[in-house]
């Protein structure tokens, strides 16, 4: 398997990671500043006989009075007003493999890493939680798709812990589910047919929890399942209807 898609999918993972914390910060905005640590991922991989086992990568984050950094997202508040706030983002997307990360994908082009290009709107409900909607383009033209994404993040407090249970629907155009998980006519063989999907609605649930280790210490560990609709699972190229991923790390957040 290519070291560097494991690469990709950890720091995509990262990213997930990076940001849910935000809402569990004290007060009605997170203090400004870094946090720096380390994350180690597992997560089962949609494509057949693929791999990625158990992925150590690090956690970086930055919190501004209008900039921020989470994971692989950065981006600028452009606009906030009691608990609601809009801005736009940039985001590396980590999907996609190397034709030699599986035996089963030899013969297929690369699916490459790009760089998508949003907006975002969030609410901040008191004793409710967080809710976001947002829409992102892939400004690299790997896929030439869209993603339209909406999101509920809550927050519970017990014992020392900050939980943080989630739910998010994301909707992926034609064109960014066949570039992923198609298969041109030019790559097909005998087993591995040719498939141009539609567009997918992919739920998922998830849930995180934080906890302070000292003073400026705090342990994380997430777990989230995402069902993958039969768009994806009718391709050849996936074995799954769902992915899961664990993640534990730890972080240390800077004045």
């Amino acid at each position: 398997m290519s070291p560097r898609r494991p690469l990709r999918t950890a720091l995509a993972l990262s990213l997930a990671l990076a940001a849910a914390p935000v809402l569990a910060q004290d007060g009605p905005e997170p203090p400004p500043g870094w946090t720096l640590g380390v994350l180690a991922i597992e997560r089962n991989a949609p494509y057949r006989q693929l791999d990625e086992g158990l992925l150590v990568v690090p956690l970086v984050r930055f919190e501004g009075e209008r900039f921020y950094l989470r994971g692989l997202r950065g981006g600028v508040v452009l606009a906030e007003n009691d608990g609601f706030a809009f801005g736009a983002f940039a985001q590396v997307r980590g999907d996609g493999y190397k034709a030699d990360d599986s035996p089963f994908l030899a013969g297929m082009d690369d699916r490459d890493f790009s760089l998508d290009l949003g907006l975002a709107a969030s609410w901040r409900v008191e004793r409710v939680g967080q809710f976001e909607v947002s829409l992102a383009t892939d400004m690299l033209d790997r896929s030439g798709g869209q993603e339209a994404a909406v999101s509920w993040t809550g927050l519970v407090r017990a014992g020392g812990w900050r939980l943080l249970p989630g739910v998010s629907v994301a909707w992926q155009s034609e064109d960014m589910v066949d570039y992923y998980y198609g298969v041109r006519p030019g790559e097909a063989l005998v087993g591995r047919p040719a498939y141009s999907p539609g567009s997918a609605i992919i739920p998922e649930v998830s849930l995180l929890a934080t906890h302070p280790v000292g003073e400026r210490w705090e342990f994380f560990a997430r777990a989230g399942h995402a069902w993958l609709p039969s768009e994806i699972t009718n391709s050849p190229l996936v074995d799954q209807d769902g992915r899961l991923s664990v993640i534990v790390g730890l972080g240390y957040t800077f004045d």
